[in-house]
């Protein structure tokens, strides 16, 4: 090679700063491994080669392969033990797929055969209702039942959550309390009447909340199994996987036991032929 071309080779190579694509470092990130025929098409997108790289080194220094063929077990084995990986976590998202408070609450409707139904509850009604709510309500219905009549005089005099209450929808219509009353279907019996009905649903919703958030926790115990058309599938793979690493470890354990007793047997014809030699 000429001078000039060495040089423009030594020039070309200082300008290069490696793999730039997420794909191209990841291929580089397994450059160094000591071997890797078989895990060439092992990685999902998700997958991490630089893991399993260093799960391949922790196992070469544990069980200390010499040459290629125990090499390929070892890889074998990191193979099986990174695919046991991949099953635990297919596992665990399946479990967290059912654990869902979606999931969840689909559930309780179906234990309490609400899931067509007006009354069906969603993953919202499954928290702890809030007990400040639940108290105004009650208080605001207090208030209601002891009203001397139905007009704006009374809630004025006697029920001042009412009056808070009624003053905030008429601001929201910029409007007086009293006209707003004035224009509102019914009147101040129908404002009075609507307000006692939605605290009552909330007093009631707070009541039953409990029940439901107690079922909730069944159906969430329940489902921290997996169901057996998803688990049979699992336990079959994870037995396969067993077996594969089973054979792995014997197959890689005979091989060393092989050249152990290879080594042996040479350094004993050396030492027969230099006794017959003196």
């Amino acid at each position: 090679m000429s001078d000039r071309r060495q040089l423009a080779n030594r020039t070309n190579a200082s300008k290069s700063t490696g793999p730039i694509t997420e794909n191209g470092k990841a291929t580089a990130s397994a450059n160094s491994l000591r071997h890797g025929i078989l895990s060439d098409r092992l990685f999902l997108e998700n997958e991490d080669p630089a893991e399993f790289q260093q799960l391949q080194i922790d196992l070469q220094s544990s069980l200390a392969p010499v040459g290629a063929i125990e090499l390929t077990l070892v890889e074998r084995i990191a193979i099986a033990i990174w695919r046991q990986k991949r099953l635990v976590a297919a596992e665990t998202a399946s479990l967290n797929l059912n654990l869902d408070q979606r999931s969840i609450a689909k559930g309780v409707n179906s234990e309490l055969d609400r899931s067509y139904s007006e009354l069906a509850i969603s993953e919202d009604d499954l928290q702890p209702y809030d007990t400040e709510q639940e108290h105004w309500c009650r208080s605001v219905i207090d208030e209601i039942d002891n009203l001397s009549d139905i007009s704006l005089e009374a809630i004025q005099e006697s029920a001042p959550l009412v009056l808070l209450q009624l003053k905030v929808e008429a601001e929201e219509d910029q409007e007086e309390p009293a006209t707003y009353l004035e224009e509102h279907p019914g009147g101040v019996v129908s404002f009075i009447s609507e307000l006692h009905q939605w605290c009552q649903k909330q007093i009631d919703t707070a009541e039953e909340r409990p029940a439901l958030v107690a079922l909730a926790k069944k159906v969430e115990a329940r489902r921290m199994v997996l169901p057996r058309p998803t688990l049979e599938p699992l336990t079959r793979y994870q037995t396969t996987l067993d077996n594969q690493l089973y054979k792995a470890l014997k197959a890689l354990r005979e091989a060393q036991e092989w050249r152990l007793k290879s080594i042996e047997s040479h350094t004993a014809e050396i030492g027969k032929s230099a006794t017959e030699a003196v």
